[in-house]
């Protein structure tokens, strides 16, 4: 597929027309699946990684309607390699950023040029971001609170809540779980905006 058919199937996804892009989507999905396969070494992670990909795929060339990479497809792959290298590397990072704050706690314990008065400010801060972290979680729905759960819990397999949380098929599971986790980072700013304010 040329990059000029590309151009046209966001065009028509950006007038309303998204049966263009959503066949793009499975076209491409198939072209890649081997490779994303073999990063992985599960088609549940591949499909979860491109999912997860095709969705900022849409936001960056879609919504915001950027200008369109030279190759989508080895664009598209690249972004799959590196939402998956995210993921292995930091996998609570995948639901909202704290490791680079868990990174400046341990600094600041360490670090004999710090002041007390620093170290109290990096130590508060932290904490700010963890309560804000659980009030967004407990208002989320109980299917968001679930999906997020499995996001942490190593143990729990996206694959296998499926059928319990009535999903038809995989694909709508992993958007949805997307789309839990946008949710959870919005409220998350919400919240330490709020909790900010009222600590001033």
């Amino acid at each position: 597929m040329t990059e000029i058919n590309i151009k046209k199937i966001i065009d028509s996804a950006v007038n309303g027309n998204e049966f263009p892009f959503n066949r793009f989507f499975e076209d491409t999905f198939k072209k890649l699946l081997p490779k994303l396969t073999a990063l992985t070494n599960s088609k549940d992670d591949a499909q979860d990684v491109f999912i997860t990909s095709m969705h900022k795929f849409w936001e960056r060339f879609v919504i915001k309607q950027e200008e369109l990479p030279l190759n989508s497809i080895a664009y598209i792959y690249m972004m799959c390699r590196n939402a998956w290298l995210h993921k292995k590397r930091q996998p609570w990072n995948s639901v909202i950023l704290v490791d680079n704050n868990a990174y400046s706690l341990n600094k600041a314990k360490n670090d004999v040029l710090i002041t007390e008065q620093e170290k109290t400010d990096i130590e508060n801060d932290i904490s700010l971001k963890h309560k804000a972290l659980s009030i967004a979680i407990n208002e989320l729905c109980d299917k968001c609170k679930k999906l997020i759960e499995a996001e942490l819990d190593n143990n729990i397999k996206l694959k296998d809540l499926q059928q319990e949380m009535g999903y038809n098929n995989y694909q709508a599971l992993v958007q949805a779980k997307y789309n839990c986790k946008k949710r959870l980072v919005k409220k998350v700013t919400e919240a330490l905006i709020n909790l900010k304010k009222n600590n001033s």
